[in-house]
């Protein structure tokens, strides 16, 4: 292929007044094959990418300018550095500052590398196009996309660039993101005639970020990127709310309050001496505002937060916004989908039934379209039994029922099948947009649904590949069993006239064929049972319609999916309108009726193996699991005892019936009757996606947390209004992936369980650092405080500890901060209730322990200071001992000092220990060993005790650096008062465990356990 004769995208604006060859010519591309790998490499040389400039990403000056205002760094440091220089303590001023831009440094790498992270996730989730190249379709990321390129769009897409279209079946988008208009634009293949045609009014044209609301079309990509519409005006699609999350802007207060708490304690030190400032007095005031100022919580927070959500994505759950991580704790209720989700998407016919021939049990294999039929009296026996009772059926010699059943199977269907190792252009005819006949087919004008266009790309086990919406393989599968597949019965002279694509609302589909042979037209449709049955002409009165139903519940009383099928022969008047272009199409209403009842499929979707244990997970975590499904609701109730959302062994049967509701049932109440139910209903059939949102609303209203997952372009209102919206990876449409906070890639219910139990985690994993972090410094503060009162012979006050040991204990307290951060989940944590999410990170428990081993560390803190303070001498014997060293009259306060620092630091440890857990024993045999293997834990004591050893006993490090002197008796005190602090942290847990109310009680449990 040549190169394409534009240089510059800008040179035409014109495509839509162009004819399909014209645009093909200009553009130099082929709509059968499409662009050569090599031909894109060189248009993307030439063009670029298709992306917008100004995409949001965060540079490194961005960062760095973020750090420098952040409050948690700003009014730290830097400031007290400034004012220890001022002081003339060079020493302590140069720590201050280097450590300033020590955090400053940790601060913005770890940012940049989060945002890095996050960056990558975002692309993980960004929007793909299907492109025809190499004469096959291909799933691309949507930034690859150059002009000429043949690009296929179907119900649900965000369409990737500006093109020409050059086929449609049904095609309407949305275009209210571009032109304003709040209806959507049916798509015609015509060429206009004036060049200054509104967007609005381009109807053969396809525009960037818009959405497929309607059926599938076939273009030619004209313009990408900044040159595309959307890219003219600089809109941007991407989220520009604020994900900044609740408990980092409750950190951001929190500082802000703690900086005026500082400001306080500073008034009052200086207060204590009247206002007589020296040296000595300036330090006092520095510590004291240090001891209650922790640095970089902000940053820490949104880097747990972002590894928080590479993690998930490890797990095949892409997080979106990151604001959703805290919302995951407090998760109430799951509605789920069914198919695909909670059960394998893998569908295979196992029954059907004839009025005239009864019922039957198909053999399966997977895709592979093999397996024997055979004739059974009971659709309820076993695979096992109907195969060992009868015989095969002969497939050669069907009668005209079944043939017509198998038709209406394979034409009624837009999926297609073929083996994996066979030659890539001819398995893809099946399912390529042919442009070229575009002349010889019909579009037709009516609502449509979802369900149906769903396209899944899956290889079996037996190496076959199917493409469509699961339920339609299914039946596509069954019809080449007898050899009449779509392509063996095209291949014979049927021929497609019009497609009447699935509506969610009438739960039907229906297509127009012509017998190439006998010249006929036939309307073959399929749905549920309840809408296809009032519209044939032999099933009179209501026996007639009892007993086909009553066979309905027998197969979905099996966990089948039932699908109703029927034909109508199409009268010769009609021939003349189908079959003339310039006429329109016969209404939907008007051929939907008068049809024949053929018979019914019975269609298996297994459940996943993983469901059962994910649902019972989540009852354990007090979670209670929806399930809505447009399955009738005996298939529902089937498939929900399977995978013990509904448990009939403790549940009577009434009870069942209560909590299970069809859609029209649920629409049809009243928000008050609705809020009057006892509890909502866990599943609900023949759901449509108006009665998701209806269910959302209701769930809100009653204070639930809930997520809620989808698939479809309908989906999109529901998964803005919950909590959690969780779209599916793999057969989810652009609209839902882009309304979700959450996307499966691996569209499995089980995933949402983890994703729920990691945001468990990383909220519990915040709590357990704040917590640790603040009772180690409100610990610190109290001696702060308390040591007001001891003065030396002049009068003045006397720090208990030294700037400079102040700074190494933040350094020797922060990595048991961070391994708390990363703690594995406790084993509680998916037995405890759902978080409230109104509740604060530090809740009821949390402050009773912050308030109770903060009095732990106080004591022993004080302990360690005053024994040797009044032991060795009598309080403080040096005058401005803090900037004066004198031999003998100072010793006992630095020694004091010297024994406060090393309890600190190993009583810090001792907390962080007990900090893992609220209520479980971490000082038992399994707590020591998780202890002793921490590598985080081990390296910190060498750390420190090398740290005290060399600053303690070096008498220039100690006395002029320090202001401290090494201790000895001190240490078996301070082993002691470690060992306080194990068995009165393990007695305080003991009480809490025996007299506190146990944390795995659920309304969920008395429901269903």
């Amino acid at each position: 292929m040549t190169p394409t004769p534009i240089k510059d995208q800008s040179e035409r604006n014109d495509w839509h007044i162009q004819s399909v060859d014209k645009v093909i010519s200009i553009l130099n591309t082929d709509p059968d094959q499409g662009l050569t790998t090599e031909e894109v490499e060189k248009r993307q040389t030439l063009y670029g990418y298709n992306e917008l400039n100004g995409d949001g990403s965060v540079t490194w000056l961005k960062i760095l300018i973020r750090q420098l205002a952040d409050a948690m760094y700003a009014n730290r440091y830097n400031y007290l550095g400034i004012a220890s220089m001022a002081l003339k303590d060079y020493a302590t001023g140069s720590l201050l500052l280097a450590l300033a831009f020590g955090n400053l440094y940790l601060s913005f790498s770890q940012e940049f590398a989060a945002e890095q992270t996050l960056a990558a996730l975002k692309n993980l989730s960004s929007p793909e196009a299907v492109v025809l190249r190499d004469g096959r379709e291909q799933t691309i990321p949507s930034r690859d996309i150059v002009p000429g390129d043949i690009l296929l769009v179907q119900e649900g897409d965000s369409v990737a660039a500006d093109a020409r279209l050059i086929y449609v079946s049904n095609l309407e988008t949305d275009e209210a993101l571009l032109t304003g208009e709040s209806l959507p634009v049916q798509k015609q293949l015509i060429v206009l005639e004036k060049e200054d045609e509104p967007l609005g009014d381009r109807i053969n044209m396809l525009y960037s970020s818009t959405i497929t609301a309607k059926g599938r079309g076939k273009s030619i990509v004209t313009a990408t990127g900044l040159y595309t519409e959307i890219g003219k005006v600089a809109v941007k699609l991407e989220e520009t709310e604020s994900d900044t999350t609740r408990l980092q802007k409750t950190l951001n207060k929190m500082y802000l309050g703690l900086t005026g708490v500082a400001v306080i304690l500073a008034i009052i030190v200086m207060a204590s001496v009247k206002f007589q400032l020296n040296m000595d007095i300036g330090m006092y005031t520095i510590v004291a505002a240090l001891s209650v100022l922790p640095a970089g919580l902000t940053t820490v927070m949104t880097l747990t937060l972002v590894m928080g959500g590479k993690e998930m994505a490890d797990q095949k759950a892409l997080v979106r916004k990151l604001k959703v991580l805290e919302t995951l704790g407090s998760v109430t209720n799951i509605f789920s989908d069914k198919t695909g989700t909670l059960t394998m998407a893998k569908m295979v016919v196992v029954r059907f039934w004839t009025p005239q021939e009864g019922f039957f049990h198909c053999s399966s294999n997977g895709l592979a379209p093999q397996g024997d039929i055979y004739s059974i009296d009971d659709p309820m026996i076993s695979d096992e039994v109907a195969i060992a009772t009868s015989s095969p059926m002969d497939k050669t010699s069907l009668s005209q029922d079944l043939l017509q059943l198998i038709r209406c199977s394979a034409l009624c269907n837009i999926s297609s099948i073929h083996r994996s190792e066979s030659d890539t252009d001819s398995s893809s005819d099946d399912n390529k947009i042919q442009g070229k006949d575009e002349k010889n087919k019909t579009t037709v004008d009516h609502d449509s649904g979802t369900q149906e266009d769903e396209k899944e790309k899956e290889t079996g086990s037996d190496d076959w590949v199917a493409s469509g919406a699961p339920t339609e393989v299914a039946l596509q599968v069954f019809a080449h069993k007898f050899t009449m597949g779509k392509p063996e019965l095209e291949s014979l002279g049927w021929k497609q006239l019009a497609e009447y694509q699935f509506d969610s609302s009438i739960k039907r589909m229906s297509t127009l064929y012509r017998d190439g042979k006998s010249n006929q037209v036939f309307l073959f449709t399929k749905g549920a049972a309840e809408r296809v049955l009032p519209l044939c002409d032999n099933v009179v009165g209501q026996e007639q319609e009892k007993n086909i139903m009553d066979k309905v519940e027998q197969l979905a009383a099996k966990g089948l999916r039932v699908i109703a099928l029927a034909v109508r022969k199409i009268d010769n008047k009609y021939l003349d309108s189908l079959n003339n272009d310039e006429k329109e199409p016969p209404k939907r209403e008007d051929m939907e009726c008068h049809l024949e009842f053929l018979g019914l499929t019975g269609i298996y979707d297994p459940p996943r193996p993983e469901s059962r244990q994910a649902v019972a997970d989540a009852h354990r975590a007090g979670i209670m699991v929806h399930m809505l499904t447009g399955d009738h609701p005996i298939t529902a109730k089937a498939i929900a005892r399977d995978i013990h959302i509904l448990n009939d062994k403790l549940l009577a049967s009434d009870e069942i019936d209560q909590l299970v509701m069809t859609g029209p049932q649920f629409d049809a109440l009243s928000d008050e009757a609705i809020d009057a139910l006892p509890r909502l209903p866990v599943i609900v059939a023949r759901c449509s996606p108006d009665t998701k949102v209806k269910m959302i609303e209701a769930a809100q209203r009653r204070n639930l947390i809930s997520a809620m997952t989808g698939d479809g372009v309908n989906d999109s209102p529901s998964l803005r209004s919950a909590d959690v919206g969780i779209a599916m990876g793999k057969n989810g449409s652009d609209v839902a992936k882009q309304a979700s906070d959450i996307i499966l890639t691996d569209d499995n219910f089980a995933t949402i369980i983890r994703a729920i139990a990691e945001g468990r985690r990383i909220y519990q994993n915040m709590q357990r650092f704040l917590m640790y972090y603040y009772i180690v410094l409100l610990g610190i503060a109290v001696i702060v405080m308390v040591s007001l009162a001891i003065r030396d012979p002049a009068g003045n006050t006397a720090a208990p500890v030294s700037t400079i040991q102040m700074i190494f204990l933040f350094i020797a307290i922060t990595p048991p901060a961070g391994a708390l951060s990363v703690q594995p989940p406790s084993p509680t944590i998916m037995i405890e209730p759902p978080r409230p999410p109104t509740e604060s990170v530090f809740n009821r428990e949390i402050l009773l322990d912050t308030l109770v081993y903060s009095l732990i560390a106080s004591c022993t803190f004080a302990i360690a200071y005053f024994v040797p303070l009044f032991t060795l001498g009598h309080g403080v014997e040096g005058i401005l001992c803090d900037s004066h060293y004198q031999e003998g009259a100072c010793d006992s306060f630095y020694r004091a000092r010297g024994s406060l620092v090393t309890a600190v630091i190993l009583i810090s440890i001792i907390i962080m220990t007990h900090c893992r857990s609220h209520r479980r024993s971490e000082w038992d045999r399994r707590g020591m060993m998780e202890t002793l293997k921490s590598k985080s834990v081990f390296g910190t004591l060498v750390f420190d005790l090398v740290g005290l050893v060399l600053f303690l006993y070096i008498p220039i490090v100690a006395i002029q650096g320090f202001r401290q002197l090494g201790i000895t008796w001190e240490w078996g005190m301070i082993v002691g008062l470690s060992i306080f602090t194990v068995v009165a942290g393990e007695f305080f847990k003991y009480l809490k465990r025996h007299f506190m109310k146990p944390l795995d009680s659920h309304p969920v449990d008395e429901l269903l356990f």
